[in-house]
């Protein structure tokens, strides 16, 4: 019985997200609902998926070259550029300017 269910709601949900997709790739096409035939949206299901593999494999093949950071590569120079100071720590570097002293408060005494 449990299996039954569980079948149900798998068949259910499939169909269902099937069905959304179907309407926003008619909507992004131009037309109305029941416009778009089930062979046009075969084509375009398929060449998603071929989009998806050729994107993962020109992604594998430049990390094994070493030219595609991978993602967590990505992530950490985010925290560089943002955790770098940016324009003004350059902008006080070229000129030769200390920056101005960092002071910690505690309690009633700044100490910088």
């Amino acid at each position: 019985m449990a299996l039954k269910k569980a079948m149900g709601i798998l068949v259910f949900s499939t169909q269902a997200v099937i069905g959304y997709d179907y309407h926003i790739q008619t909507r992004d096409a131009g037309l109305s609902w029941g416009d778009l035939s089930a062979t046009d949206y075969g084509t375009i299901v398929q060449e998603r998926f071929a989009r998806a593999r050729t994107r993962d494999i020109a992604l594998l093949a430049g990390q094994q070259d070493g030219e595609v950071p991978s993602v967590w590569g990505e992530a950490a120079s985010y925290g560089k550029r943002l955790l770098s100071g940016g324009a003004q720590a350059a902008e006080a570097q070229d000129s030769q300017e200390a920056p101005p002293p960092v002071c910690i408060r505690r309690g009633n005494v700044a100490d910088c």
